[in-house]
Formats: C-alpha cells, structure tokens, sequence
C-alpha cells in the first residue's frame, strides 16, 4: 500500500487524532475495512443495520469524523456508513491514485458490491457532493435518493479564490494558513471544533493527499434521463461559488430537485448549522420515493 503519511509516526499521530474525533460522536460504532482496486477503504458503521443504507462521502482533507454533528440525527432513519474517500485525508489505505471520474465511480462501486448493498442513499458534502452526483450518473440503478451538500463545483466552477485560500494551506501547512482557509470556509467566522481542528491540522503537515480528480461542472448532457430524487443544501454565505446561480443551474438539469439555501451558512454549513442540515436530511429520507420533489 502507498500511504499519504510521511512517515509512520506521522500516520500514527494522525490516527490517534481520528480517534479522538470519534470520540465526539457520542455513539457506539464499528468500523472495518474494504478491499478495492485502489486499495483498502475505510468505513465507519452506526445505527441499525436492518434500516436502509445511507452512505456518506466526506470533503476533501476532512474524513468521515466531519460527520460528528450529524449522526445521531441520520441514524433515526437510516443505518449510516461513512467511507473515508481513498487517496484523501483519513484511515484508507491507497495503492493507486484515482486520476479521474470513471475512476472515482469503480472505487464506490467496489465498496458498495464488497458491502453488498445494492442499493443506496448517498450523500456527500463538498468534494464529497462532487463524487455523490458523479457516481449517480454512472450509476443511477444503485442510488435510491442523492444529497448533496454544498457541492464543489457540480452546478458551478469554483472560484479562484478557493485556491488562493487552500493551496497555502496544503503547502506551508502552519496553524495560521489552515485555520485561515476554514475561517474562511464559516458561515459564523469560527474556527474548527478543537479537537477535529486538531485531527485536521495533523493531516495537513503529516500528509499528502493521493486523491487525484478535480472537481468540475458536470456537462448539460449527462442529465437527461436523471430522475433521482435529489436534494441540495447550499448556504446563503456560501464563499466557493455563487450560491443563487448553482442552485439555479441545478433546477435546470435536476427534475427530482428539492432545493434550499440556509441562512447564515457557508461551506461548512454540516458542521455549523448541524440543526438545520439534519432537519432537511431526515424530512427528504422521509419521503417516498415516488413523491415528486417541489
């Protein structure tokens, strides 16, 4: 396996900061591994695992441990796998990097044929959403419902300022430029959880993500025959792209499309406006399928 740490102190660090993000989730878990392809896939399991699946795919540098805010609420309705995404931050071992969409799409195909789940929900947040809505194109018979929160680019290209604010951060890796990006990232101009900012931070100066597609603006074409009931979430604050035209774009190609923009929020709307986003997730799970989305 290639490993994104620099050494193997590093990667013990960075896990025993994992850990202890786990810890804020408050729940009894299990986790395992999953051979792929591109190596081995790590997953976080909670709830009841005769409920429905629902699958979720973090944002990029963030694992599965972003979702501590949410969980207890999604396990209500669903039993919750969250993947950490190959190649990123997070406790997946890689072999290969994952250069493009096919790519990205065969990996979730093999963790979801490994798990034996034919059909899921699946949810995504961000580089995440990104991934969500490439796999539901390629393919839509294993995808029961699609959310997506905040997603990178998917209905608008990213603004260039996104960059300048990240990229310092994945080079020089000090407190100041890390903590600059997601304060940047905030719709309430904090910072992180302190104890995921620390787990966040390790990952940022210990490693080096393998993870190798950009996200994009999907093509007009790929949607015409998507009927996947869809929701997405975007914040009114939200800094990487304007929010009023990605949600005006997505109406154009989504039928399916239950849509909202939450007040106050920016990128890290999961996290920051938890309350909310659950609110939502838990009424669209809620929802038949056959339930035309307004």
């Amino acid at each position: 396996m290639r490993s994104i740490f620099k050494s193997r102190a590093a990667e013990e660090e960075y896990y025993l900061c994992y850990e202890n993000s786990l810890k804020e989730f408050e729940l009894e878990g299990t986790s395992c591994y999953i051979s792929t392809t591109f190596g081995d896939t790590h997953v976080l399991s909670f709830g009841d695992p005769s409920k429905e699946a629902l699958i979720l795919l973090h944002g990029m540098t963030m694992s599965s441990t972003m979702w501590f805010p949410n969980m207890k609420q999604l396990i209500k309705e669903r039993c919750v796998y969250a993947v950490d995404v190959i190649g990123d931050f997070g406790k997946s071992k890689p072999n290969v990097a994952i250069k493009n969409r096919q790519a990205a799409s065969q990996w979730i195909l093999e963790v979801l044929d490994a798990m034996q789940l034919k059909r899921i929900d699946l949810a995504g947040h961000s580089m995440g959403g990104f991934l969500s809505l490439n796999f539901a194109l390629d393919c839509p018979d294993r995808v029961s419902k699609l959310l997506l929160y905040a997603p990178a680019g998917t209905f608008h290209r990213i603004s260039f300022k996104f960059f300048l604010k990240i990229y310092p951060a994945l080079l020089f890796h000090t407190e100041k430029w890390i903590d600059n990006a997601f304060l940047w990232f905030s719709g309430k101009g904090e910072t992180l959880h302190p104890v995921f900012r620390s787990q966040v931070i390790t990952g940022y100066r210990h490693a080096k993500p393998l993870l190798q597609v950009m996200p994009s603006v999907f093509d007009e074409g790929e949607f015409q025959s998507f009927n996947i009931p869809t929701l997405l979430l975007i914040g009114d604050k939200e800094v990487i792209y304007p929010a009023e035209k990605a949600i005006a774009n997505a109406k154009r190609l989504i039928p399916n499309l239950k849509t909202h923009l939450i007040a106050g929020a920016s990128h890290s709307l999961t996290m920051e406006h938890a309350d909310v986003v659950n609110e939502l997730t838990l009424l669209f799970l809620q929802k038949e399928n056959d339930i035309t989305m307004g």
